[in-house]
């Protein structure tokens, strides 16, 4: 693991208990959208792609919503008058049909994430993928903000 070892080690201190995804699905979903998925994001599915106990708790990012997420994340939009992603986005997430974030698809291992919710409709932006996922341990109240 190169890009969420820190992450790992965080939620086992925290007892957590990964699902991870197999190579066989990881290569299913980049065959359905006909992408290449970034490196942080392949190692996030190989270790905990179908949950991670508390981890993102309520979030559609675990197996088997990620088949879902695109055609969610293009609802969601079209609902708040979002004009249309990027031809390269990728949503990966999704948290209670309010909020989403996608990275583009590009040569990048550990991408930029964009965010938005309806509470702020603005897009938002994370430096990279394994950023937005320490900001989703302290949201899980699995790490402090200190």
């Amino acid at each position: 693991m190169q890009y969420i070892t820190s992450l790992v080690e965080v939620l086992k201190s925290k007892g957590e208990n990964f699902k991870p995804l197999n190579q066989k699905k990881i290569n299913n979903l980049q065959k359905k959208y006909d992408i290449i998925l970034p490196k942080a994001y392949i190692e996030f599915l190989s270790v905990m792609g179908k949950g991670a106990n508390r981890f993102m708790l309520g979030s559609s990012v675990f197996y088997p919503e990620l088949f879902e997420l695109q055609e969610w994340g293009k609802e969601l939009a079209e609902e708040n008058n979002i004009s249309e992603f990027p031809k390269n986005a990728f949503i990966f997430w999704m948290h209670q049909g309010y909020q989403m974030a996608y990275f583009l698809l590009d040569s990048s291992p550990n991408h930029t994430v964009y965010y938005f919710s309806e509470i702020n409709t603005e897009w938002k932006r994370v430096n990279s993928f394994t950023k937005f996922l320490e900001q989703q341990l302290i949201f899980s109240g699995l790490k402090s903000n200190k």
